[in-house]
């Protein structure tokens, strides 16, 4: 009886005490809500991801980039958030109980590295220049293909920009190839940075650097500021990120035909700097002979980048970068020729350290000293050789700039270069003997400056700049002027255009080679204009023009086989360089874009050009090398979910010439014989297009994420050919071998693993 008293006043008690224990439970939970943004420019992303990790806490951000975690269990907690084509960002956060903590997250696009801060960037959209187009680090990532892992092909599908070749990085704009364009490497001009084998016509090239390292590629095809000079066509540039100042992070992809890995951090525990490092290793050689035993063909390459940040003190910070990579081409020595490459290698190096130095507010100098370097070795099936090659540049640059007034800023600089440059060449020629064919070492020094201001009225900037060149190889000092404007009309409508005098001085080889001479500079005035709107709540339209005169471009006169008078008249092997090109080339270019980290992003864009030179020496007039007539080339991306993407790319043109003195006969059968004609560049490669689809999958576990890449290349099987060495019937005239076919249909699969 006593105990049975007690139990119901117990019974009470331990009712209470949960009763006053649940309140307390509720208050150990807290809530997160906010919203994700691109880093880029501050637009609210849908379709992410936000989860906290070690719970079962995630949603997906809403229209208006949003989102809202309740019952998330109070202390310090990880948020991971993440989207496919979008980088994976950790952030530690304190859930403080029964409070409501709201932030606002940017992620950056492509790969990179996790910033507190949204970088607005109106890049090619608040530039001046008339004709610049920036792919971005996601739109390098889409474009650059499964299979070459090339950032310099994802710039073929680029407005404005003309390719055929589907073994070759190289590129045309505006009917110059890729000798006549600027190319720079984190802010010095440098060669072009590819893998490829010298001396090799019919070979291949893929980009030297890892498009996982890149932040932006930026081209401007016409009228753009001289900071760099020297050449007469486009500027390309390509900038390397920072390593990431978050954590270390690295990113592994294998391919079918490469692999890379990418390494980053930040430095010492103050995280006042950061570095990074990239390797590349190719075994596309392997693949080749696997799929197809009897092709003797083996191109490989491997290639490492490293970048290193360090903030010395608030107003100076030090970096360096370089690159560094071999290609090499090893062919089965039963199927070469004795004048033909058995083994091929070119190796390529580049470094620049650069120091910035805030002075004020207003005023940055930036010092930079940079080296590059490259060496090329052929031999053929005996151990001859055939080629070898050296190249070393050496320079220091300055570049300055002072903001007034945010109307007002002025920008200048200058560099002094020395370059020394040595080749020997041997093969045969017109009989079965080894002839010398070149033969050189010269050097020679070059310096120049320039300055520019940019003025701002309003929505109106006018840019006009100068620079200054001398050089050693030609003994010449010129000037050349440009100005850049950009200017309102009414509400919606921008204006732009550009215009100046562009110079590029001779090739080593075309001074002191064997058929060298002494020569002038080449010089290209440009002129473009172009007006720009928007169409409908997200897309805007681009309508351009241009025209380009050129003026003393080198050429090597009777280089060819041609017929004259029904009679072979063979290639001379003793003429000399001549400034002897006069011609122009014209153009209108429409495109259409729309680019959003929210649905469809992408562009679609038609060019209509003719460039055409004069030969003052023979009085011949010929369609460029690399005229192309018409080009329209279209991409298109869009991220379905927070862990799946769609993308295409189309290109299209009714292609080049075919160089040299050739013409289309039709057989009795209805199809085409080729011959040698007395008409230069009269026959043009067929018609050229292919489509490649892309799909990418993500898959997230706490800090480690894994991409799953699947690819089509031609996707409807188009037979695509480019331009090639023939043979030559010296009876008949008639030509064999002159097209080589290109990539069939090609499906591929790739994964990246981030971590």
């Amino acid at each position: 009886m006593h105990n049975g008293r007690n139990v119901r006043p117990n019974l009470w008690i331990a009712v209470l005490l949960v009763g006053l224990a649940l309140p307390a439970a509720a208050q150990q939970t807290g809530s997160i809500t906010g919203t994700i943004v691109d880093a880029r420019d501050g637009t609210p992303l849908e379709k992410v991801s936000v989860r906290v990790q070690d719970t079962k806490l995630a949603v997906l951000t809403t229209s208006d980039g949003r989102f809202r975690l309740d019952d998330v269990p109070a202390g310090r907690r990880e948020l991971f958030v993440s989207s496919v084509d979008f980088i994976l960002v950790r952030r530690v956060i304190d859930v403080i109980a029964g409070a409501t903590l709201d932030m606002t997250i940017p992620i950056a696009a492509g790969t990179g590295t996790y910033s507190e801060t949204v970088t607005v960037s109106g890049a090619a959209d608040e530039s001046p220049a008339a004709a610049q187009q920036v792919l971005r680090s996601n739109e390098l990532q889409q474009l650059r293909g499964v299979i070459t892992n090339d950032p310099m092909r994802a710039i073929h599908v680029l407005p404005g920009v003309a390719t055929g070749d589907d073994l070759r990085s190289e590129f045309s704009v505006r009917g110059l190839p890729v000798r006549n364009m600027n190319f720079t490497f984190e802010g010095v001009a440098t060669p072009l940075l590819v893998h490829t084998v010298q001396g090799v016509q019919d070979g291949g090239s893929i980009a030297m650097v890892n498009g996982d390292v890149l932040n932006e590629i930026a081209l401007s095809a016409g009228s753009y500021a001289q900071r760099y000079g020297n050449h007469t066509g486009a500027e390309l540039n390509f900038l390397m990120r920072e390593g990431s100042r978050d954590r270390v992070r690295g990113q592994f992809r294998p391919s079918v035909t490469d692999t890379s890995i990418v390494l980053e951090g930040p430095m010492g525990s103050a995280k006042r700097g950061s570095w990074l490092i990239s390797a590349r290793k190719s075994y596309l050689g392997a693949v080749i002979r696997r799929i197809d035993p009897e092709n003797t063909f083996a191109f490989g390459f491997h290639d490492a980048q490293v970048k290193i940040v360090r903030d010395v003190t608030p107003a100076h910070q030090v970096q360096l970068a370089f690159t560094i990579g071999r290609s090499r081409l090893d062919q089965d020595p039963a199927f070469v020729e004795i004048d033909e490459v058995k083994d091929g290698v070119n190796d390529v190096a580049v470094a620049v350290i650069t120091w910035r130095y805030l002075v004020t507010p207003k005023f940055i100098l930036t010092q930079r000293i940079s080296a590059a370097g490259n060496a090329s070795r052929n031999v053929n099936r005996d151990g001859v050789e055939l080629h070898h090659g050296r190249r070393s540049d050496l320079m220091y640059r300055a570049d300055w700039a002072y903001s007034k007034s945010p109307q007002l800023t002025f920008e200048g600089g200058g560099d002094v270069r020395r370059a020394k440059e040595s080749r020997f060449d041997q093969g045969f020629l017109l009989s079965p003997e080894f002839t010398l064919r070149e033969n050189f070492n010269a050097s020679a020094f070059a310096a120049s400056s320039y300055a520019l201001a940019r003025i701002a009225k309003g929505r109106a900037t006018f840019a006009p700049g100068v620079r200054v060149d001398h050089s050693t190889l030609s003994g010449h000092t010129s000037a050349s002027p440009w100005i850049e404007t950009r200017w309102p009309l009414g509400a919606s409508l921008v204006a732009r255009a550009g215009g100046g005098i562009y110079r590029q001085e001779p090739e080593f080889v075309e001074v002191k080679g064997l058929r060298g001479s002494h020569l002038d500079a080449m010089r290209s005035y440009h002129i473009d204009i172009g007006i720009e709107g928007p169409l409908g709540r997200s897309m805007t339209w681009q309508l351009s023009g241009y025209n380009r005169e050129d003026r003393a471009y080198p050429w090597l006169p009777d280089a060819d086989f041609r017929v004259e008078n029904g009679r072979l008249v063979l290639p001379s092997f003793t003429t000399r360089y001549e400034n002897a090109l006069d011609g122009h080339s014209r153009g209108v270019e429409l495109a259409l874009k729309r680019r959003s980290p929210n649905g469809l992003s992408g562009w679609v864009a038609y060019n209509l050009a003719f460039t055409e030179y004069h030969d003052r020496s023979s009085g011949e007039a010929f369609d460029a090398d690399y005229d192309q007539r018409h080009t329209l080339n279209m991409y298109g991306v869009y991220r379905l979910s927070d862990r799946t993407s769609f993308s295409a790319r189309f290109r299209a043109g009714s292609n080049f010439p075919v160089p040299g003195y050739y013409e289309a006969r039709t057989a009795p059968g209805g199809f085409e014989l080729y011959y040698l004609s007395s008409t230069r560049n009269d026959l043009r490669v067929p018609v050229y297009s292919r489509l490649d689809i892309r799909a990418n999958r993500t898959f997230s576990w706490g800090a480690t994420r894994l991409t799953i890449f699947a690819e089509g290349l031609n996707l409807y099987a188009r037979t695509n050919v480019r331009a090639s060495s023939p043979g030559i019937n010296g009876i008949t005239h008639q030509v064999f071998g002159l097209f080589d076919s290109m990539f069939p249909f090609i499906p591929s699969a790739g994964l990246s693993f981030e971590f």
